[in-house]
């Protein structure tokens, strides 16, 4: 019995100890992670169905109008974003026009699926866009770009997409697991060593 207790433990992939933030909200986590009071080498999760739950009243915050159905999947690596989108209202709610043309192509509501690729390590990540369909046409190349400096860059002026940035309030790491984040506290030495 002993030895198969063993066996077990060395087979079964090892699950870092769940943190006494894991049960908060995940605004309330976001604001320890700003103040800068989740302790050094903390993890701290976030699940996919809460993300889901947060996400549908943020994004109403964000975008008023234009925007519905938001929701996240999170596998390896990556996550892959859906929502219903008009992105003429969403333009028409920040104050902003479209051209001619472009209010022609994308008027009326569109389904949107993103998916993209998160690395990150030692405090530095990258956002890569792997694919976009709006309404079963896949964007991609300048086309994306566009759409990226149309849409995203408005509204999120910090976002880099495709370039490295700093993750910022001593993060160390953000690993995506299937139907979760993690978010990984720099090591005590890591702060120790920066200062």
């Amino acid at each position: 019995m002993k030895r198969a207790l063993l066996l077990l433990l060395l087979v079964l992939p090892l699950q870092p100890a769940a943190s006494r933030y894991d049960r908060l909200p995940p605004q309330k986590k976001i604001d320890l992670i700003e103040k800068g009071k989740i302790p050094p080498g903390t993890q701290v999760v976030f699940q996919q169905k809460e993300l889901n739950a947060f996400l549908a009243v943020r994004a109403k915050e964000v975008v008023p109008d234009g925007l519905r159905d938001t929701r996240l999947e999170i596998g390896n690596g990556k996550v892959t974003g859906y929502a219903m989108v008009d992105f003429v209202k969403m333009r028409q709610a920040r104050g902003q026009e479209l051209n001619w043309l472009m209010s022609k192509m994308l008027e009326g509501e569109h389904p949107i699926t993103v998916t993209g690729r998160i690395e990150s390590n030692r405090g530095i990540a990258r956002v890569d866009i792997e694919r976009v369909d709006i309404g079963g046409s896949v964007i991609e190349g300048r086309a994306l770009d566009l759409l990226i400096r149309t849409f995203v860059n408005p509204l999120y002026p910090q976002a880099k997409v495709g370039k490295d940035f700093e993750l910022g309030y001593n993060m160390d790491r953000i690993e995506l697991h299937p139907g979760m984040a993690r978010v990984v506290m720099a090591p005590k030495e890591s702060l120790q060593a920066s200062r």
